[in-house]
C-alpha cells in the first residue's frame, strides 16, 4: 500500500507549479501589463485559477485581481481546489478498478474492468485539458469574415454594391493584446471597406488603455473608401465614455451616439448636413449606460431617406420607441455587446448570452420586431477568455436596393 504522503506529492508539486506559473503569468498581465503570446496563455491558467478568483469577488474583494499577493492567493485557491478535485477522482478511479463482485454475480474480468476504468480515466483527463486549451489558445484568435448582402428600401443607385465592414468589441485589455488587434485590423484593411462601422467595446476596462484603442483602429479608419462611424460601447462608459469618444474622433472616426451622418452619393463623402439622394447613419447610445435619445439621433433625418443605425447593445432593436406605431423608419440596425454568447455546445446550444432576450441576439442577422439587426459575434472576449464553437468575426454587408 503506497504511504498517503507519497501518494499526495505529484499533486502538492502539481499545485506549486500550477500556482506559480498561474500567479506569474497573472502578474505579468495584470501589474506589468505585458503584451503578446503572454497574453493568451493567461487566458488558459486564469481558468485553472477561476475556482480562487470566484470567493475572492463574492467576498468583494475584486479590486485585487491586479495586487501580486491577490494573484497568488487566487492562483494557490484554484490550483488547490483541481488538486482535491483530482484526488477524489484517482481515489474513484481505483476503487473502479479493484472492486469485487457482488455476491451471486458473474466474476468480472480483471484485466477487462481495469481497462475500462483506466479508458475511462484517460478520457476524461483528456478532454478536462483539451476544451479549455482549444477555447484559449485556438478558436479566440481565430478570425472569421461574416458575409451578408441584403436589400435596402429606397437606396439610391449610387450606393448599390455599397459595402458595410463592421469591426466590434475588440475589448483591448488583459484578455486581448494588441498585437492581436492589429492581426484584426489587418484583416478589415484587406477588405477596403466604402464604410468602416465600429460598434462600441474598445476597450475591456478602465481608461489605461483608451489612446492605444483608438490608435489600433487608425489603418483601418483610413483604409475605408468614404468614412468610419462609431458608436460606444458599455465597456467604453465603464472607462471614460468621452474621452474615447474624442480618441477615436481624433483618429478620424465620425462618432454618432445620439447623433447622424449622411452619406453623400456625389462626393461619397460623409457630412453633417442632408444631401438629396444620401444616405444616413444614425448611432444611438448604450443601452446599459448611456440615454438613447431618437427624437436627437433621427433629427433632420427626410421619411424617405434610407438609413442604417448602429448602436451597441442589440436589445435596443426591442424598445417601444423603436417600434411602435408612429417610430422613426430603420432599414438596418448593427449591433455587438453579445460576442455570439462566446460559447456554443453542440445539441445544447449558447447557456449564457447578456441579452434579454436569450440567444435570439447572439449573432448573426436577425430579424427583430420592426426591423433586421446585424449582429457581431465580436472580435474579443468578455467575463470568461473563452471561444468554444463561436470564433471571433468581422462583419461584411453588401448594400443592395430592394
Amino acid at each position: 500500500m503506497h504511504h498517503p504522503l507519497r501518494s499526495a506529492k505529484p499533486l502538492l508539486i502539481l499545485w506549486g507549479v500550477g500556482t506559480g506559473v498561474g500567479s506569474a503569468a497573472s502578474i505579468a498581465i495584470w501589474t506589468f501589463d505585458l503584451d503578446g503570446v503572454v497574453r493568451q496563455l493567461e487566458n488558459l491558467l486564469y481558468l485553472f485559477a477561476l475556482p480562487g478568483w470566484v470567493p475572492l469577488y463574492v467576498l468583494g474583494l475584486s479590486g485585487i485581481r491586479d495586487h501580486p499577493l491577490g494573484i497568488i492567493a487566487a492562483n494557490g485557491i484554484g490550483w488547490g481546489f483541481w488538486c482535491v478535485v483530482i484526488l477524489i477522482v484517482l481515489k474513484m478511479h481505483a476503487r473502479a478498478v479493484t472492486a469485487r463482485p457482488v455476491q451471486d454475480e458473474q466474476p468480472a474480468n480483471p484485466s477487462r474492468r481495469a481497462f475500462m476504468a483506466h479508458g475511462v480515466l484517460g478520457v476524461g483527463a483528456v478532454g478536462a485539458v483539451a476544451s479549455p486549451t482549444y477555447a484559449t489558445l485556438v478558436e479566440p484568435w481565430a478570425i472569421k469574415v461574416r458575409r451578408y448582402s441584403l436589400p435596402i428600401r429606397d437606396l439610391p443607385e449610387a450606393f448599390e454594391g455599397l459595402r458595410l465592414v463592421q469591426f466590434s468589441d475588440s475589448h483591448l485589455g488583459p484578455r486581448i493584446p494588441a498585437s492581436f488587434i492589429e492581426h484584426a485590423v489587418e484583416q478589415v484593411v484587406a477588405l477596403r471597406p466604402d464604410v468602416l462601422l465600429l460598434t462600441g467595446d474598445y476597450v475591456h476596462d478602465g481608461t489605461g488603455e483608451i489612446d492605444q484603442a483608438a490608435a489600433l483602429c487608425k489603418p483601418m479608419i483610413e483604409a475605408a473608401r468614404f468614412g468610419a462611424v462609431g458608436v460606444l460601447g458599455n465597456h467604453d462608459w465603464w472607462g471614460d465614455g468621452p474621452r474615447m469618444s474624442k480618441a477615436l474622433a481624433a483618429q478620424g472616426v465620425m462618432m454618432i451616439d445620439n447623433d447622424r451622418m449622411w452619406l453623400d452619393p456625389e462626393t461619397r463623402t460623409l457630412t453633417a448636413s442632408p444631401g438629396p439622394g444620401a444616405l444616413a447613419f444614425v448611432g444611438l447610445g448604450d443601452l446599459i449606460e448611456d440615454g438613447i435619445d431618437t427624437r436627437r439621433g433621427f433629427s433632420q433625418v427626410d421619411g424617405a431617406t434610407p438609413r442604417i443605425v448602429l448602436a451597441h447593445h442589440p436589445d435596443t432593436a426591442e424598445l417601444p420607441v423603436l417600434t411602435d406605431p408612429g417610430s422613426p423608419r430603420v432599414d438596418l440596425m448593427f449591433s455587438g455587446h453579445t460576442h455570439g454568447g462566446q460559447v456554443r455546445i453542440p445539441f445544447v446550444g449558447t447557456p449564457m448570452v447578456p441579452s434579454r432576450f436569450g440567444s435570439k441576439y447572439a449573432g448573426g442577422l436577425v430579424q427583430g420586431p420592426a426591423f433586421p439587426v446585424v449582429v457581431s459575434r465580436g472580435i474579443g472576449m468578455s467575463l470568461l477568455p473563452v471561444r468554444f464553437g463561436v470564433p471571433p468575426e468581422i462583419v461584411e454587408v453588401t448594400l443592395t436596393r430592394a
